[in-house]
């Protein structure tokens, strides 16, 4: 099977992914949007804009911030962290409401808000707890 590029994805993939339960691919494109696709047929589930994670204009300030790897969560298929090009980590999901990925009538969908996780993103140094 192969997919092609559409409209509102037609960005190169840069990072791609199948859910734990291998029923999704979680997909990151060079332009920062992100494709959750029905592994079985490759339909787009939802399209998540960029502006959707990227509230900043500090974080794109370059304009080329965009997913540089995707992980999904090892019990949860509807949850997936991207680590972005600056450094910056978004854990998404599904809204409440719709519980799954897919589950409004818009394809765009939005995220709850995100975490950025790097010790280079602020001034406190990690501390490892002692055991």
């Amino acid at each position: 099977m192969q997919w092609h590029p559409r409209d509102s994805l037609s960005s190169a993939i840069s990072s791609a992914i199948y859910s734990c339960d291998g029923l999704v691919i979680f997909t990151g494109f060079c332009d920062g949007a992100v494709g959750i696709f029905n592994a079985d047929n490759l339909s787009l589930r939802c399209r998540i804009a960029p502006s959707a994670y990227i509230s900043s204009p500090i974080s794109s300030s370059n304009g080329n911030t965009f997913p540089v790897v995707i992980a999904a969560h090892p019990s949860d298929p509807n949850q997936f962290a991207i680590g972005m090009s600056d450094g910056a980590v978004h854990v998404m999901e599904p809204s409440d409401a719709e519980m799954k990925w897919g589950g409004s009538t818009s394809q765009d969908n939005g995220v709850l808000p995100s975490i950025a996780s790097s010790s280079a993103l602020n001034s406190q140094p990690s501390e490892t707890p002692s055991r």
